[in-house]
């Protein structure tokens, strides 16, 4: 159930997204996330190719934000958000985010 859950929600995103960073806030489409309401970041890799920053979130019901980047985009990031966030050293998909690719859903 939760893989068509993630499935449906996944087919149903736009294929881009539009995402701002400042020196106070991330706004990804409109909604805006201020630094306090991140935990920290990290970026999951294929091989040596980024293909994902995920956001650990501050809040009750959303924990987890993924963004899906490439090799040029994460040089700039890693430029910029250790000034104001922290990157946690996990850098890998959960099990079920494994099974999910391995079925390509």
């Amino acid at each position: 159930m939760i893989a068509g859950l993630y499935y449906f929600i996944e087919n149903n995103s736009d294929d881009e997204v539009f995402v701002e960073i400042t020196s106070l806030w991330i706004k990804i489409w409109n909604s805006f996330y201020d630094f306090s309401s991140i935990e920290s970041y990290f970026f999951i890799y294929n091989g040596e190719n980024a293909e994902i920053m995920r956001l650990n979130l501050n809040k009750k019901w959303i924990r987890v934000l993924d963004l899906i980047v490439n090799n040029d985009i994460t040089i700039d990031l890693k430029n910029i958000l250790p000034d104001y966030l922290k990157e946690w050293e996990k850098q890998d998909l959960t099990l079920q985010e494994k099974f999910i690719r391995l079925l390509k859903l």
